[in-house]
């Protein structure tokens, strides 16, 4: 915002928009009533004094026929922001005037609204207050970062703020002044129901049209938009501008993805603890003959459980031993004689310690729920060897059922499964589901 701006906006209930100008300036209230009326601006309306006008509905010093525009100005400005249009209105001595009105609400006021008025009558043809209206709203709306657009229908004549060069990175040669430049850079999945939108919106006498798209940068790459327009008619409701804003809300809806995955993932996480306590619950109590030893049995095994979590925080920028995450994790198991570890000492990586722990995790889970260790008989065997290849250091962990219910081949991917696939980075995950028992691989690289 230039120096001038901010003089204006220093008062906070718009009086300082009222200083010398060779527009006319009025400050209206939220409900449209006059409040202020710059010097230069009653002289240009013949207004002999401010106390005339002060305090009467601005639309009522407009002739009938442009009432309607002034009352679709006004409530444009209320919902989008800024409105413009060009109408004829005499002075109050008579005087026939044509005047191009931009109207825009006040940032930081109870609803205040600025009135900018410039007088066309010399100028007034089609290129000139064409013109006119662009420069204008150019200078109005420069510093805004979002996208504005105003299309003169009749014409098919687009005029584009300047975040299309500071959002979107066209430069002013590239960007198009018609509707079909904008449609062509619209998503092809959603263009069709974008551009029908659209013209619904302006055929069935609507106000307003919005919608959620994806639009096309000057790199080629795809933006997630949030659209919303006004749409500005004549007194006999035939659509003649039509006003808007384009949000670039790519960022906005990441963060919404993101928490969508992260709450997925946690309730999953919650889904697999109860279904492993109430596996160790039902384990403990076919075990134990007295409630005092289910009692204690139980506890031990929760403990473990509490253990393994406060291992993978300790790991935290640092690496840790692979042999304490998965007898920690699999502590309960183990104690039980349900599953024997096997694989040497080895420290690996802190971007490796969690997602391992985790995929320990899934893998009991699942065989708590179906494998070996859902019945009294089954075991596991997690063994893990170390090999160089292309002067890698690749880590193998091998998981290995026996003894439990016949295993068949699944007909979908579950939650655990994908989270292992894809939170161990840089790993070659084999399942393999033969009927004595099922086995899984994970093969990772350790150090370059």
């Amino acid at each position: 915002m230039d120096a001038s701006a901010t003089h204006i906006w220093a008062d906070g209930d718009g009086g300082g928009l009222c200083s010398p100008s060779l527009d006319c300036v009025k400050i209206l209230n939220a409900d449209g009533v006059l409040q202020h009326f710059n010097d230069d601006g009653l002289r240009l309306m013949e207004i002999d004094s401010i106390e005339q006008v002060r305090g009467r509905s601005w639309a009522d010093l407009w002739p009938e026929g442009s009432k309607v525009l002034v009352a679709q100005a006004l409530a444009t400005a209320r919902t989008a922001g800024t409105a413009s249009f060009s109408a004829p209105c005499p002075t109050a001595k008579g005087a026939p005037k044509w005047w191009h009105v931009t109207v825009a609400a006040m940032p930081g006021t109870n609803g205040n609204i600025v009135v900018v008025s410039r007088d066309i009558t010399q100028e007034r043809t089609e290129s000139g207050a064409r013109d006119l209206e662009r420069k204008r709203l150019a200078s109005i709306l420069r510093s805004n970062a979002d996208v504005l657009w105003d299309i003169d229908l009749p014409r098919d004549q687009v005029w584009w703020g300047e975040g299309m060069t500071s959002t979107f990175g066209y430069g002013p040669d590239q960007i198009g002044d018609t509707t079909g430049w904008c449609h062509d850079h619209i998503h092809p999945d959603d263009r069709e129901r974008v551009v029908a939108g659209m013209a619904e919106a302006v055929q069935s006498g609507a106000p307003t049209w919005e919608d959620d798209f994806r639009y096309r940068r000057a790199d080629g790459s795809y933006v997630e938009v949030y659209d919303r327009g006004a749409i500005i008619r004549d007194v006999d409701g035939t659509a003649q501008r039509f006003v808007g804003v384009m949000q670039d809300v790519t960022a906005r809806n990441a963060v919404g993805d993101a928490y969508k995955a992260l709450a997925g993932e946690m309730a999953h996480r919650v889904n697999n603890v109860i279904a492993v306590v109430t596996g160790l619950f039902q384990q403990t109590v076919q075990k134990s003959d007295t409630v005092e030893s289910i009692v204690s049995a139980f506890q031990s095994r929760l403990k473990a459980m509490a253990s393994a979590n406060t291992a993978i925080m300790r790991t935290a920028g640092k690496g840790a031993s692979l042999s304490d995450l998965a007898e920690v994790q699999l502590a309960p198991f183990v104690s039980a004689g349900r599953m024997r570890i096997i694989g040497g000492a080895l420290i690996v990586p802190e971007r490796l310690a969690q997602p391992l722990a985790l995929a320990f995790n899934e893998l009991a889970t699942n065989a708590i729920k179906y494998g070996a260790l859902s019945n009294d008989n089954g075991l596991v065997d997690l063994t893990w060897t170390l090999s160089i290849e292309n002067g890698a250091t690749m880590l193998e962990i091998v998981w290995t059922e026996s003894g439990g219910p016949l295993v068949s081949i699944p007909t979908r991917t579950g939650v655990g499964s994908r989270l292992i696939d894809r939170g161990i980075s840089g790993a070659v995950v084999d399942r393999h589901f033969p009927p004595e028992g099922f086995r899984c691989s994970i093969r990772v690289p350790v150090r370059a």
